[in-house]
């Protein structure tokens, strides 16, 4: 069972190695002067983990649709953060819908774009923090 968990948690990451490879990415960029784009997407969803009855049925259900680039974020058993390298607006919103279709109703997603939404950490995370607020707190309503 220790492995299975093991194998389980593999490709979850915290919320410092998230923004580390968010540096990393736009240093990258940078560097090789060639145009880039990644997103980061969040992804709320409080009933799964009533549904499932495990800490990890959100990271779980979301760990089985990323590719192999992607890194998973789980912040809460309800919370999470996706980095999506090499994916503009257009793939992000992709992802999210097709989240969504797996998840339960009440899910609430939101993301931000490199370079759209900042060209610097700070900024997209600002941006993306902006955009949390915004999304739940009107589901509250």
């Amino acid at each position: 069972m220790i492995m299975d968990n093991q194998k389980k948690e593999k490709f979850i990451y915290d919320l410092d190695v998230l923004r580390a490879l968010v540096d990393i990415e736009i240093s990258r960029i940078s560097r090789y002067g060639k145009e880039g784009a990644f997103s980061i997407a969040f992804i709320y969803s409080p009933t799964v983990s009533t549904l499932e009855n495990d800490e990890t049925a959100l990271a779980s259900m979301i760990k089985n649709n990323l590719r192999s680039s992607d890194v998973l974020s789980a912040v809460e058993k309800d919370f999470a953060f996706v980095f999506l390298p090499e994916t503009d607006e257009k793939g992000t919103k992709e992802f999210l819908r097709r989240m969504k279709e797996k998840l339960p109703s009440d899910t609430i997603t939101g993301y931000v774009t490199y370079p759209e939404d900042g060209t610097n950490s700070f900024d997209i995370f600002q941006k993306l923090m902006k955009d949390m607020q915004t999304k739940l707190l009107l589901s509250e309503e």
